[in-house]
């Protein structure tokens, strides 16, 4: 600022020197006009090397990665445990997106194959249908194999849906690390809040004074960035995991309703044909 009101007043002079030397060849006059140039042309390089500063230290403006990287630095320890938890969510979520799929639980049309190859008599081939399968409800289709000659048709039934029940349930269990980062990454993240609390209070015991905003700035920062990554971890995969759980329990009752329809049209209907 000074420097501009400086400039300004020397052109003042120039152009006032310079209309004295119009009408007077004064010598006075002529050493005032070469001295306010000198004095423009040594103030203009600096007026525009600071114009320049300006613009460098626009372009340099902070990335949106660096900042995000700060904000990591800036939330310690803290911040790698939830970005662990981050990583083991997304590929449990992954996993379970791409995996849990109906035909891995009970495909569509395996049993009315099944009945139709039952009532042919072609056991071999519903054996053979049902290794190459693998879901949940060609396992229960080996169990009706197994069970084939028995009498108790509500005892081959009970035996079926145990073994669905179990296969569902190692199913879920998959699904075990999303519930886990959902209730473990806000609890780091206020772990993280607290810890940053703390050291603001010991700072302000140190210094005696909490005049100094910029002091405390640090430790509130940590406070808040692992609060925030710590709830943006586990409500993602809060929500991921309320899929699943919808999704496999869409297929529980799907598969339920197929054993009970595959029960009555191969082991019922044997037992009727005796």
């Amino acid at each position: 600022m000074k420097e501009r009101i400086l400039a300004s007043i020397t052109i003042s002079a120039a152009l006032m020197a310079m209309c004295a030397a119009g009408q007077s060849s004064d010598p006075a006059a002529t050493s005032v006009v070469e001295t306010a140039e000198a004095t423009i042309s040594t103030n203009a390089p600096a007026s525009v090397e600071t114009v320049d500063e300006t613009g460098g230290a626009a372009g340099n403006e902070e990335t949106a990665m660096s900042e995000w990287a700060r904000y990591i630095q800036q939330g310690g320890r803290t911040m790698w445990f939830i970005a662990l938890l981050s990583v083991l969510g997304l590929g449990c979520a992954l996993e379970r997106l791409i995996c849990l799929r109906r035909s891995r639980i009970v495909p569509r049309g395996l049993s009315e194959t099944v009945a139709q190859l039952w009532d042919e008599g072609k056991f071999d081939e519903i054996s053979a249908l049902a290794e190459k399968d693998r879901s949940a409800l060609a396992r229960v289709v080996e169990l009706l194999l197994e069970y084939r000659g028995s009498a108790d048709i509500l005892e081959v039934k009970t035996f079926a849906e145990d073994l669905a029940g179990r296969e569902l349930r190692l199913e879920g269990r998959k699904a075990a690390m999303l519930a886990t980062v959902a209730t473990l990454a806000p609890l780091l993240g206020l772990f993280g809040t607290v810890l940053g609390l703390l050291e603001a209070f010991g700072t302000v015991a140190a210094m005696g004074e909490m005049g100094d905003a910029s002091v405390l700035a640090d430790s509130i920062g940590k406070a808040l960035v692992t609060t925030v990554a710590g709830l943006a971890v586990a409500m993602p995969a809060l929500f991921v995991h309320q899929i699943v759980r919808g999704r496999l329990s869409l297929y529980a009752v799907i598969l339920e309703d197929e054993i009970a329809t595959l029960v009555k049209r191969t082991v019922g209907a044997e037992r009727k044909g005796r």
